[in-house]
């Protein structure tokens, strides 16, 4: 579904909602029209069940148009709009409970008093999560921590997009991937959840880049002298190290981690804060992990990415200069390169024909 769509969805001619709205208006007229035309209107008003019937016809009819209204102000992005029609549905049903237990005069030591306890445990116990949801709506909403069109992530629900509608139960989140989700309100006030809305706007230091890089530690030694003067011909490392810490002796991965740091300070994409880091992790049986752990100042979806791939295919292009591989664990091809080395016969990957 296009973007365009989406936008225009909620503006389209909602056929639920419109005959909903009808039947729901129609019921309360009819209620009143009847008892008017028969000449029992006093009496029939009077009645508990007459009184309830027209409380709930006009709950339904209330909720029916708020959430209506929700959409449209979804739309907009007008968040106290989405509120104060959330907060209406919750009002509602608060005025209908109360309207019960006054129109049946339900009271401490009524009868009825001990089931309409009994059942309203009951209801309290299956909705419990829907009490939940309420709770958390009302946490998200008056602390602003969440709004229409946030990027966030839920790594519990696998939920990583924009959210597009929110209410006291459930929120709906287009993800990146173009599908859509409909996660419990709850789950944002019991569950991590991270709200990436500022990085993406620019507002902080930029979103976070935390690679490592697994380096072939055989490869580590002194440089030569014929090294040396490999290194100082190449026009990119003149900006980045100085001439007299490339020397004789020096170790090529120290000097191959100086550059990379010193590239990375002087990349305009790359913020130095909150801080900037090119490290060496700890000592594994296969190799030593090199963590390139910086900032990049374009948090967007695509454009991080791209910037992101950028920064890995420089580091990795860049070992090459220093006499450096990554490491990676022997395939069949490796095996059958060696095997031939010893045959000094060419490896092929392909099967000859006939055999």
């Amino acid at each position: 579904m296009s973007k365009k769509k989406r936008k225009e969805e909620p503006y389209s001619l909602d056929i639920h909602f419109w005959l909903m709205s009808i039947i729901w208006l129609s019921l309360l007229v009819v209620l009143f029209l009847v008892p008017l035309l028969f000449g029992v209107f006093p009496k029939a008003i009077r009645s508990p069940w007459f009184q309830i019937a027209a409380l709930t016809l006009f709950m339904n009819l209330s909720i029916s148009i708020c959430n209506k209204m929700t959409d449209v102000f979804c739309l907009r992005r007008d968040e106290n709009g989405i509120t104060a029609c959330q907060i209406t549905i919750l009002l509602n049903i608060t005025v209908w409970i109360i309207g019960f237990l006054i129109i049946f005069n339900i009271q401490k030591d009524s009868r009825y008093f001990l089931a309409i306890g009994i059942i309203g445990t009951a209801l309290g116990w299956v909705f419990q999560d829907t009490l939940k949801g309420v709770l958390a709506f009302l946490h998200v909403r008056l602390n602003h921590l969440l709004s229409i069109d946030d990027w966030i992530q839920v790594p519990k629900y696998n939920v990583d997009g924009e959210v597009k509608r929110i209410t006291l139960t459930t929120i709906t989140v287009y993800n990146w991937d173009t599908t859509s989700s409909s996660i419990p309100t709850s789950a944002l006030h019991s569950d991590h959840f991270i709200n990436l809305q500022k990085m993406a706007l620019g507002k902080t230091y930029g979103r976070l880049m935390k690679k490592n890089f697994l380096l072939d530690t055989s490869l580590f030694h002194p440089l030569s002298a014929e090294e040396v003067e490999r290194l100082k011909q190449r026009d990119e490392l003149r900006h980045f190290l100085p001439e007299e810490e490339i020397h004789e002796g020096a170790i090529n991965a120290q000097l191959y981690r100086r550059y990379i740091y010193h590239w990375l300070m002087n990349d305009p994409i790359v913020s130095q804060q909150p801080r900037l880091m090119v490290s060496w992790q700890e000592q594994k049986e296969v190799g030593m992990t090199l963590q390139v752990y910086v900032h990049i100042m374009r948090g967007g979806y695509s454009a991080f990415e791209w910037q992101q791939s950028r920064i890995t295919e420089h580091v990795v292009e860049a070992l090459d200069w220093f006499g450096l591989r990554l490491y990676q664990s022997p395939s069949s091809h490796d095996i059958s390169n060696y095997m031939n080395s010893l045959a000094k016969q060419e490896a092929t990957s392909r099967k000859e024909v006939g055999s």
